[in-house]
C-alpha cells in the first residue's frame, strides 16, 4: 500500500488538520511566567491581570498554531499583527513579573521562524536572545541564565526548523517542475505515437485507394466487372482504414489503471489528503472499468469531501473507494457519479454509494 501525508494547501478543515498539535503543545511552558505570576507579591487584581494577559497570549498563539504555524517554508505576513501583539502582551507581563514574562518569548521565536522571511526571522530570534539579557541590565532585574539559555536552545532550533522547511519546500517545488515536465513530455510523446499510427494506417490504405480507384476508372468500360470489384475492394479497404483509426483514437481516451492511479496519488497530494491507495501493478480483469471509476470517484473526493483521508481497495471482482468527508450532498445525483453508474452496470456490474456526514464509500462489483 502506497500511505502519504502532504503538506501542501487542500480543502481540509484548518482544525480537523491535526499538525497543529505539534506547536501548540508548546504552550505547556507557560508554566513558568504562570507560576510566577501565582508567586508574586502583588494584589489579587495585579495578579488577576497577570492571568489575563497570559490566557490572551495562550488563546492567540493557539489560533496561530491552527491557522498559521504548518512549518511550511511559506511566508505568511499574517503572522507580523501576530507578533505584535504577542510582544505587548509579554511586556504587560514585565510590570508583574520582571524578566520572568521573559518566559512567553519563545513564542516569538515560532511565529517568526514559520511566518516571517528567513532573513526577518532571523533578526527577530537574535533580538528577542539579546533583549533577553540587555533588558534586566537596563532595569536592575536578576538576569535569569536559564531563561536566555532556553531562548538561545528554541531559537536555533526554530531556526534549523525553518532552514530544513526551506530545503523540502525547494525539493518538493522541483519534484513538482519535474512532474509537470514528465507530463509534458508524455503528452508530446502521445502525440508523436499517434501521429505515427495515424499516418501508418492511412498513408498505406490512401496509397492502396488511390491506386486501386485509378485502376477501376480505367477498367469501368474496358472490363467492368472486375472494375466493380476493384471498388468493392476499395470499400472495404475504406471500412478498414476508419476502423484502425477508431481503434487508435479509443486508445488514447481509455484510461491507463496503473496511470489513473499514479493520477489520483497526484491529485489528493495536491488536495493535502491522506492517500492509501493499491499498487499500480494490481492485477484485475476489470482493470479499464476500474480506473474510470476511480477516475470520478476521486474527483468528487477532491472537489466536494473536505476530507483527510482516502482510501481505495481493489481486487480481482470489486473495487472500493473511501473518504472520511461531509458526504455527497446534492453531488451524488450529479451526471459524473451517474455516468459512473451507467458505465459500471453496462459491464454488467454493480454501484452503492454509501454517503453521510461522516464519510462516503463508493463500491464497485463485477459480477
Amino acid at each position: 500500500m502506497m500511505a502519504r501525508r502532504f503538506g501542501s494547501a487542500g480543502a481540509v478543515t484548518p482544525w480537523r488538520n491535526l499538525r497543529w498539535v505539534f506547536t501548540a503543545v508548546w504552550l505547556i511552558f507557560l508554566a513558568y511566567p504562570i507560576g510566577a505570576v501565582a508567586t508574586s507579591d502583588h494584589s489579587t487584581a495585579t495578579k488577576a491581570i497577570g492571568f489575563t494577559l497570559l490566557t490572551l497570549f495562550a488563546l492567540s498563539y493557539l489560533l496561530a498554531s491552527v491557522y498559521l504555524l504548518t512549518g511550511t517554508a511559506e511566508t505568511d505576513l499574517r503572522g507580523v499583527p501576530l507578533f505584535v501583539l504577542l510582544v505587548l502582551l509579554m511586556v504587560g507581563l514585565f510590570p508583574i513579573i520582571d524578566e520572568n514574562a521573559f518566559g512567553a518569548a519563545p513564542f516569538l521565536m515560532v511565529v517568526a521562524a514559520f511566518c516571517f522571511p528567513t532573513r526577518w526571522a532571523l533578526i527577530c530570534v537574535a533580538a528577542v536572545v539579546v533583549t533577553s539579557v540587555a533588558l534586566p541590565r537596563l532595569f536592575g532585574w536578576h538576569t535569569d541564565a536559564s531563561i536566555v539559555l532556553v531562548l538561545l536552545a528554541v531559537g536555533l532550533t526554530m531556526l534549523g526548523f525553518r532552514f530544513v522547511a526551506v530545503r523540502e519546500g525547494e525539493r518538493e517545488r522541483e519534484e513538482e517542475r519535474r512532474r509537470e515536465l514528465d507530463a509534458r513530455l508524455a503528452v508530446v510523446a502521445e502525440r508523436e505515437r499517434v501521429a505515427r499510427d495515424v499516418h501508418d494506417i492511412l498513408g498505406h490504405s490512401l496509397t492502396v485507394i488511390s491506386v486501386k480507384t485509378e485502376l477501376a476508372q480505367r477498367l469501368v468500360e474496358l472490363d467492368p466487372e472486375r472494375a466493380q470489384r476493384e471498388l468493392g475492394e476499395v470499400n472495404q479497404l475504406t471500412r478498414d482504414a476508419l476502423a484502425q483509426v477508431r481503434t487508435t483514437v479509443g486508445r488514447i481516451r481509455t484510461p491507463d489503471l496503473p496511470d489513473t492511479i499514479a493520477g489520483v496519488d497526484s491529485a489528493l497530494h495536491a488536495a493535502d489528503i491522506v492517500a492509501t491507495l493499491p499498487e499500480p501493478t494490481v492485477d484485475t480483469l476489470h482493470a479499464e472499468l476500474f480506473a474510470w471509476v476511480l477516475r470520478e470517484a476521486v474527483t468528487n473526493v477532491v472537489r466536494h469531501s473536505g476530507a483527510q483521508h482516502c482510501e481505495v481497495l481493489i481486487d480481482g471482482s470489486s473495487m472500493s473507494v473511501h473518504d472520511d468527508g461531509r458526504g455527497l450532498g446534492d453531488a451524488e445525483h450529479g451526471n459524473g457519479l451517474r455516468g459512473l453508474r451507467e458505465r459500471v452496470e453496462s459491464a454488467g456490474g454493480t454501484v452503492h454509494f454509501d454517503s453521510d456526514s461522516t464519510g462516503t464509500t463508493v463500491r464497485v462489483q463485477i459480477s
